[in-house]
């Protein structure tokens, strides 16, 4: 996996708070829409909350939403602010990290940093907006049929 679980919970919730900036929303509501556990997902909004990703209002019709435009949060932002240990340099065949091989890299190890370089591309400039219009779109397909259609 690229990144953490917690990280895909904090996308999959970010991308839900984008699509429904005009209002509060509540975590019950996100967990229950995006199938993402309660508790965690209230832990996790507690930490972006105290990053300033997140605006946080207590009371009856209090909630959740985003504290800065959804273009401006990348996925690599969400990783630094949850998963503080996350590295993609780790070698592809061998325990520890690629660093720790330059001596006598792996067989792999050239295809590996390119598509490595290309996932770091991906993290650094894929926007939490550009997963919001993803899901809406996706929101928004007609269901499919299961079978063949010849």
């Amino acid at each position: 996996m690229i990144y953490s679980e917690t990280v895909k919970y904090a996308l999959l919730a970010l991308a839900y708070l984008a699509l429904n900036r005009d209002r509060l929303v509540k975590v019950e509501e996100i967990a229950e829409a995006q199938r993402i556990p309660k508790p965690f997902l209230s832990k996790i909004f507690h930490k972006l909350a105290r990053e300033r990703v997140l605006k946080s209002y207590k009371g009856p019709t209090g909630g959740f939403t985003l504290a800065v435009p959804p273009e401006s949060i990348t996925i690599m932002d969400v990783i630094r602010y949850l998963d503080e240990d996350y590295k993609l340099d780790y070698c592809a065949l061998r325990p520890g990290r690629c660093e720790e091989w330059q001596s006598s890299p792996c067989v792999v190890h050239h295809k590996w940093t390119e598509l490595r370089e290309r996932i770091l591309e991906y993290l650094t400039t894929t926007t939490i907006a550009e997963l919001a219009d993803v899901e809406s779109r996706h929101r928004h397909e007609p269901a499919r049929a299961s079978g063949n259609s010849d």
